[in-house]
């Protein structure tokens, strides 16, 4: 009798123990859940196990070869960001993010210049249950003075291995709420904008020679 009470014990401890396993996993996280300035983004990737800001150049490994026909060139980081700096500046570029609700958040992205437009390759990457997403939006254009805004969800899952308990309900898998927000960026190519002034002279010009040349013509 008592073995066969310590024989049940055992089986259901590792009933337990199986039921409660760690889950993680991809989900439903897709480019869709990332956007800037109203669209989504050109590709995601996702990776088990990866922190994005990890090493002080970040880590690119969740998403280097996922993103390699995209473009060419190193990725640079830009910034790392979590909920004890929310705002980060990287040459002409400010970065920053409001994670609003638990798996989801805002962010921006502004050219401090005002008079340059830059174009670059940009992948934001999220840090979540010990698992990592990259969302990229290629060739993105800032245009002088202008500020981006976007939006995030966390869709991959973590959590109990379809654990049920005692009132018979699911608990698992979820998705895990925010922890750091890393930017990375390549290609990056800055291009002089006139200033409205200049503008204002090259018309003015324009009209000039537009005046000179019909005063010309009538008095051929």
């Amino acid at each position: 009798m008592m073995r066969t009470l310590l024989q049940q014990t055992l089986v259901a401890a590792a009933t337990l123990i199986f039921t409660a396993s760690a889950y993680a996993g991809i989900g439903t996280a897709s480019a869709n859940d990332a956007h800037l300035a109203g669209d989504a983004a050109d590709a995601f990737a996702y990776k088990d196990s990866w922190n994005p800001q990890q090493g002080p150049n970040g880590n690119t490994s969740g998403f280097l070869s996922a993103f390699s026909s995209y473009g060419s060139g190193p990725w640079s980081l830009l910034s790392k960001m979590d909920n004890g700096d929310k705002s980060d500046t990287w040459g002409y570029l400010k970065f920053t993010f409001d994670d609003t609700w638990g798996p989801g958040g805002v962010w921006t992205v502004k050219n401090l210049s005002m008079d340059k437009a830059i174009t670059i390759d940009l992948v934001m990457a999220i840090h979540a249950g010990n698992q990592g997403g990259a969302w990229l939006f290629d060739n993105q254009l800032i245009l002088p003075g202008q500020t981006l805004n976007g939006d995030w969800l966390i869709g991959w899952t973590v959590g109990n291995n379809n654990l049920v308990t005692g009132n018979g309900r699911n608990h698992g898998p979820n998705n895990p709420d925010f922890s750091n927000m890393t930017i990375f960026g390549r290609d990056k190519i800055i291009t002089q904008v006139p200033e409205p002034e200049t503008y204002g002279m090259l018309l003015a010009g324009l009209a000039a020679l537009g005046a000179f040349a019909r005063r010309r013509a009538r008095a051929v």
